[in-house]
């Protein structure tokens, strides 16, 4: 299993920050907004800032599995903010 990182830049469209491969399941994935700037909220294909599974204020980190074929999407409410990935698995 390798270990990859990333660090995209989530704005104001929603867009996969991280996905399972098909193949297996279990990939860890940790995603930290490593910045006092905007909250990112974290969810499926149709995340918005209003309608969303997890909100990841600044300085904060949540660690989730993606089964295989899942996508983890994030967005913010106004301009950009880059935030840290770390998958296992992948």
């Amino acid at each position: 299993m390798a270990l990859q990182h990333a660090r995209p830049t989530v704005t104001t469209t929603a867009s996969a920050i991280a996905s399972g491969t098909n193949d297996r399941s279990g990939q860890s994935v940790v995603v930290q907004n490593p910045s006092a700037g905007a909250t990112v909220y974290l969810g499926g294909t149709g995340v918005t800032s209003s309608s969303y599974g997890y909100a990841l204020v600044g300085g904060s980190d949540i660690s989730i599995d993606l089964a295989g074929g899942e996508s983890l999407f994030a967005v913010v409410a106004s301009s950009t903010q880059q935030v840290n990935v770390l998958r296992q698995g992948a």
